[in-house]
């Protein structure tokens, strides 16, 4: 019995250690995650698309449809002890992150209009990320509402306003750590 058993596991460690060439780089995951809809699985995102460098609404686009973030791969969202993302109906709407220390707001990222879009917290430090951010770049304001506690995932809402109108993506989930 006993050597069918060490023969078993060796079978099974064999098994586990081949395959190792078929398996997905980082930057293969990244470009996979970042597809979206029209788009060739396993393609690397255009760098410009990956990347925030307005904290304006791009001109034309409507600040209320916020879009999935897809690929962020270079997005800087500075020196950060923790972050959320706000998703909903599996798609990532906001990533937003910040240093403990109350002194320094918190940093966050949406897509509006195809591009990424830089916002501030309008509260330093890491409690406010968790508990639920207000954030704004100009032309636009999220905030997200997370059901009570202190859990690292919770259901929660997120309203977008911007020239006097509000939508409200509800149901989502606020997902910390």
């Amino acid at each position: 019995m006993r050597n069918v058993l060490i023969f078993s596991v060796a079978i099974v460690l064999a098994a586990c250690s081949q395959g190792d060439d078929a398996s997905e780089s980082g930057d293969d995951f990244a470009a996979r995650v970042g597809g979206g809809e029209g788009s060739v699985q396993g393609s690397v995102a255009d760098p410009e698309s990956t990347e925030a460098k307005a904290s304006a609404v791009p001109a034309g686009a409507d600040p209320l449809q916020l879009e999935k973030l897809g690929n962020i791969a270079r997005v800087d969202l500075g020196q950060r002890d923790g972050g959320c993302t706000f998703s909903h109906e599996a798609n990532e709407l906001l990533i937003a992150g910040a240093p403990n220390d109350p002194a320094v707001m918190g940093k966050g990222v949406v897509r509006i209009g195809g591009d990424l879009i830089n916002v501030t917290a309008d509260e330093g430090g890491l409690d406010p990320i968790y508990a639920g951010p207000t954030m704004s770049a100009q032309g636009v304001t999220v905030k997200v509402v997370p059901a009570a506690g202190n859990q690292s995932t919770r259901t929660a809402d997120l309203y977008v306003a911007a020239d006097g109108q509000q939508r409200k993506f509800a149901g989502g989930q606020w997902a910390c750590g």
